[in-house]
């Protein structure tokens, strides 16, 4: 018996849970309560945990840089999509199913607001806040008068794909033209960068999108298939549930708009993009990483003068110590205090000198560990550096 097979572990025949009757105009490829008797679909309820993690990430960015505060908006939509989308799956109820639809119309509208409202007149901007706010309106008293999934689909997929052209419109004119006055040796490869986070988001959430259609078409085998393989094993095989990992890893395009706007406002020097394709989420943030190296470097040269200086002191005392214990014992020896002269006795100051010793011992320690920790952050912020320009080509 293989090691897979020795983990297998059956569904739940029972289909009745919780939350009682479904009442949503939707149900998914999960077959409904075959894992917990409190959960309906419990893979894709799970897999929004992404909307939460990455919501508040962004949120955390944001606030920390002061970037425009309209991304504020962005993430708590984000964020509001991924505990409506928790509470439809748990619970199917009709109710819970607008709390995730609705929202992800009011969100997908303030990035349109931000992708189209900047550099406008402030009357500009009010005008496209109204007409996105009349949109919203729209959309959701349609979709509560007619209950049409496909509706609400269509709608949602305009709106993300108008806010996505025109962000590609203010790239390759807006942002490249300023990049070019202002940074013309470095444009490609800033350009190149921003294009990568764009297309990035893009392909993941048509990634999800074709998975989500995937899970639709062939629901009936899939299920088979699952059955078979049984948990845990088999929530590889929940395409829904892929949706809500890769649709939330789109937070890409959030950023890509994030970045867009850092570049408009001039600040592509103030910031940076700490990304690594593939193998990191993006950040965009503050250049305080190559401070902290210059202020490291500028730091461990006068710790090793003060580890140095010490050092010294120790040598003097060990020698001066080394002398007197040549001396017999009632040599007379006289140290300094003040303006006067006192006479010790040779064990007296023997001992004075070990005390010293230990102290300064201790002091030479203390800046040892300090040398340490400031060398290897200078080394990790370079490296983090590079990483980071690494990531750029």
């Amino acid at each position: 018996m293989s090691l897979a097979s020795a983990l297998q572990i059956p569904y739940r025949e029972a289909r009745t849970g919780f939350w009682g009757e479904q009442t949503s105009t939707l149900n998914w490829c999960e077959e409904d309560y075959n894992i917990t008797y409190y959960c309906a679909e419990a893979v894709n309820t799970a897999t929004n945990l992404v909307f939460m993690w990455l919501g508040f990430k962004g949120l955390q960015n944001v606030i920390s840089y002061s970037h425009d505060s309209a991304f504020i908006l962005a993430f708590l939509g984000y964020i509001v999509v991924g505990l409506g989308s928790m509470a439809f799956h748990a619970s199917l109820k009709y109710s819970m199913q607008l709390a995730d639809e609705l929202p992800m119309i009011y969100t997908v509208c303030i990035m349109s607001y931000i992708a189209f409202s900047y550099g406008k007149s402030p009357k500009v901007k009010a005008s496209i806040a109204v007409a996105l706010v009349g949109i919203a309106c729209f959309i959701s008293v349609y979709y509560l008068y007619a209950k049409d999934p496909v509706f609400h689909q269509v709608a949602y997929g305009l709106l993300t794909l108008s806010s996505t052209i025109r962000g590609f419109y203010v790239t390759e004119v807006d942002v490249k033209s300023a990049l070019r006055k202002r940074v013309p040796e470095e444009v490609d490869q800033r350009m190149h960068q921003i294009r990568t986070l764009a297309v990035s988001g893009i392909v993941m959430f048509l990634a999800g999108f074709f998975i989500w259609n995937m899970d639709n078409i062939f629901c009936h085998h899939l299920v088979h298939a699952r059955n078979q393989i049984q948990l845990p094993w088999s929530v590889v095989l929940e395409g829904h549930g892929w949706w809500h990992i890769l649709t939330g890893l789109a937070y890409h395009l959030i950023l890509w708009r994030v970045w867009v706007n850092t570049c408009l406002n001039g600040k592509e020097q103030e910031f940076m993009l700490d990304w690594t394709p593939l193998r990191s989420i993006p950040q965009v943030l503050v250049r305080e990483i190559e401070s902290q190296a210059i202020a490291a470097q500028q730091q461990i040269g006068l710790v090793r003068t003060q580890l140095a200086s010490k050092q010294r002191e120790m040598r003097l005392a060990q020698l001066t110590r080394a002398e007197i214990s040549a001396l017999p014992p009632d040599t007379p020896i006289y140290e300094g205090v003040g303006k006067m002269f006192v006479s010790l006795p040779v064990p007296a100051l023997q001992d004075k000198l070990g005390n010293q010793m230990k102290d300064m011992e201790t002091e030479v320690e203390s800046l040892g560990k300090r040398l340490h920790y400031l060398e290897t952050t200078a080394k990790n912020s370079q490296e983090h550096i590079e990483k980071m320009l690494g990531g750029r080509s």
